[in-house]
């Protein structure tokens, strides 16, 4: 049985929050779900436009949220679309993926 997940609201804060503190590495936030240092944000998109979509996930409690058409901060690194899922630095794991619901 899992255990309960913040909202999805949570975690778009969280996310807005690790952002904006990009590109800097050292963003040690809790989850909003469980509360570990373990929260990780991947961008996967078209490096040339610094636009794409983010993976946001806890390695703790594996649960996160999901963005597309995000802006990719200048010197934040990203996967571009063109190389195979296989051959990416990031491996994001099978995570449990939040969705928004009436009240976000």
């Amino acid at each position: 049985m899992q255990a309960l997940t913040a909202s999805w609201g949570a975690w778009l804060e969280a996310y807005e929050q690790h952002w904006k503190a990009l590109p800097a590495r050292a963003t040690h936030r809790p989850c909003p779900s469980c509360g570990a240092d373990g929260l990780r944000l991947t961008f996967t998109g078209h490096p040339d436009q610094r636009v794409g979509y983010a993976a946001f996930w806890c390695d703790g409690c594996l649960v996160g949220i999901h963005l597309s058409r995000c802006a990719v901060p200048e010197g934040v690194p990203m996967e571009s679309l063109d190389t195979p899922v296989e051959q990416r630095a990031v491996r994001v794991p099978n995570y449990t993926l939040l969705w928004p619901d009436e009240d976000d």
